[in-house]
């Protein structure tokens, strides 16, 4: 671990002391003017290669990706996978197909994430990976963030994560990581009997949050008494007492109707959720270069999909909750950075991996 990290901080520090050189090619000057038929047959022979590759792409023999997660037909979050199955089979001329499975209807989350691993489905949709990458828990405890878009920069983009996470993912699971979904900032719920303002609050609150090491260790580190369980449960679980809060997105708490059973949403913003697009290697590889860029491209798509409604749909889900009935927590937000400050040395290598963080722009 010391040595790859040391390599990958080696790599992150250079990388940060050079500017981006973008060079261009020199290219021949056209004519000052072109005949209008001139210009008119050209059009046929520029498409002519276009035609061709997509006719190639159709023809191949065409594969089923087999996409499972655990958000609800129909939410923000499950349909961008139906635009992703609906772009790449118009794309592909049918030669790829995506089945849509979500609600957890194979598996829990990380159930799913393992059959991925297994190959007996081939994408979902994971943020907390630290079960399989230890190295990731520290991207994923509150506050490490300034916001979606460092997120998003550091997780997919940056020299940092490249051997110490996506290459790892490959190398040691046969997981690929291809692609992010905003899915929103986290938000502390709690039932009338336990208002939360500040951290302090939180000791001794019977907090259900998702079986991942990094928010486990986190909201225990503050008090709360944690209680990892399946999501499919959580309702019933807070409808019955057996906890008495529980952390997500807005969209979530819409979605699950945890608003019938809570009266508090506290705004901590303490994790910005933004899952992974996860595919088995193996399957990834079977597709080829002209699938795979055409997944890929779609996903993309998608991931702008999920930003631009997630955004519209925060504000909108606060005013429902407030019609409701439900208070609405503003929270001194430093006070919350500080209780969660001492995460990263928790972690070996914790505090110099968070401060090469905080250096990608």
């Amino acid at each position: 671990m010391k040595k790859v990290f040391q390599k990958i901080m080696a790599a992150t520090i250079t990388a940060a002391m050079l500017m981006g050189v973008m060079t261009g090619c020199a290219q021949t000057a056209a004519p000052a003017a072109a005949p209008a038929a001139s210009q008119e047959a050209a059009a046929p022979a520029a498409e002519a290669p276009a035609a061709e590759a997509a006719a190639d792409v159709a023809s191949l023999e065409p594969i089923t990706l087999i996409w499972g997660h655990i958000w609800a037909a129909d939410t923000r979050m499950d349909k961008a996978v139906q635009m992703v199955a609906q772009l790449v089979e118009e794309r592909s001329g049918g030669s790829l197909k995506i089945d849509d499975f979500p609600g957890e209807q194979l598996g829990a989350q990380m159930d799913e994430m393992e059959n991925v691993k297994q190959g007996t489905q081939d994408i979902t949709m994971v943020y907390g990976i630290d079960r399989y990458c230890p190295s990731f828990t520290l991207f994923n405890t509150p506050f490490i963030f300034r916001d979606s878009e460092h997120q998003y920069k550091v997780c997919m983009e940056s020299d940092l994560t490249e051997d110490l996470v996506r290459n790892y993912m490959i190398n040691e699971h046969g997981i690929r990581l291809m692609n992010m979904f905003y899915h929103g900032p986290r938000m502390l719920t709690t039932n009338e009997a336990n208002p939360v303002e500040h951290p302090a609050d939180v000791k001794g609150l019977k907090l259900r949050c998702p079986d991942i090491t990094a928010w486990v260790d986190a909201w225990s580190a503050v008090g709360a008494n944690v209680t990892a369980m399946a999501w499919g449960e959580l309702y019933l679980a807070l409808k019955q007492g057996i906890v008495d809060a529980q952390e997500n997105p807005l969209g979530s708490i819409n979605d699950m109707k945890f608003y019938e059973v809570q009266k508090n949403v506290i705004l901590t913003e303490h994790i910005i959720d933004y899952p992974f697009v996860m595919i088995n290697e193996s399957k990834w590889q079977s597709l080829g270069e002209e699938r795979q860029q055409i997944l890929l491209d779609a996903i993309e798509e998608a991931r702008q999909f999920t930003i631009e409604e997630g955004k519209k749909e925060e504000q909108e889900k606060l005013d429902f909750f407030k019609a409701e009935g439900l208070n609405i927590v503003e929270v001194d937000k430093q006070e919350w950075i500080d209780a969660f400050s001492m995460m990263p040395d928790k972690y070996e290598n914790g505090r110099e991996i968070y401060n090469a963080i905080q250096e990608v722009q």
